[in-house]
């Protein structure tokens, strides 16, 4: 099998819903080779290494062979391709995507770590407020919990990307756990993701003391910045103030949450 992988993958709704696509395309695949041709691909924005870090370290438990080919110039910097031959690891291709960190526990420890040492080491050519700083770890955390916590997943995997040009951070978490629809009392998708993210429901617990979502939405609303979830098949966003939802024809295997900060 071969997927084509288009010129520009970016954080919107047909980023998303290409990801969503290639997982029931390559969903009952069983020890097969599978191509992921580049050949087209002039941009692709590196958050989104971790859903497809996700689905590939799927396919590999399939005892699949996925194939990385046709990598461009623009982007080639984005895969550690000196250890790939003829577009191939030798083990666990996914572990090759730079920018995409996996986690199968919940230690928050790990989660620290991954957070100062990649996300936000010292940077010259972007400063950072240590109170914006806390503010994007608090919510990254929040997002993590919730992924072992409410999904129920085995893993998450985390990738960001840096703006320099706009001053932009994208901080993208997936898991293959329970969708809200799954954890909700709502039987539909989009309203599932609703009652998820509206003041009052909250995470906390008796050994849970999370932020919740609302809160997050009270940041990035005061951050101007975007918080977009796909789960299951909702899609729901909140760019500043305003929301937009609609649902897919499809549903992905667990939660997509992408989220946007202005530094």
């Amino acid at each position: 099998m071969e997927i084509t992988i288009p010129q520009k993958l970016a954080n919107n709704f047909q980023g998303v819903v290409f990801f969503t696509d290639l997982y029931h395309q390559t969903k009952k695949c069983y020890g097969e080779e599978i191509v992921f041709n580049f050949e087209e691909t002039k941009v692709i924005e590196s958050n989104l290494f971790s859903i497809l870090g996700c689905l590939i370290s799927s396919l590999e438990k399939k005892k699949n062979k996925p194939r990385l080919v046709g990598i461009q110039e623009s982007i080639d910097n984005l895969f550690n391709t000196k250890k790939l031959v003829n577009g191939a690891a030798k083990k666990n291709l996914w572990k090759h995507l730079i920018k995409c960190q996996n986690f199968t526990s919940p230690d928050e420890g790990a989660l620290s770590e991954y957070l100062e040492t990649k996300i936000f080491p010292e940077r010259p050519d972007i400063s950072l407020n240590q109170h914006l700083k806390m503010a994007i770890e608090l919510c990254v955390a929040e997002v993590f919990r919730n992924a072992f916590v409410h999904s129920k997943c085995r893993e998450v995997f985390i990738s960001h990307y840096f703006s320099v040009y706009n001053k932009k951070l994208f901080v993208t978490i997936v898991n293959k756990g329970k969708s809200f629809v799954d954890i909700s009392s709502s039987n539909h998708p989009i309203a599932a993701v609703e009652w998820a993210v509206q003041n009052g429901t909250t995470t906390f617990k008796r050994n849970h003391k999370g932020i919740g979502l609302f809160t997050i939405r009270q940041f990035v609303q005061q951050n101007q910045g975007k918080i977009q979830i796909l789960s299951g098949t909702a899609v729901w966003k909140q760019v500043k103030q305003r929301t937009f939802s609609k649902e897919y024809e499809k549903a992905f295997p667990g939660t997509i949450i992408t989220l946007e900060f202005n530094l």
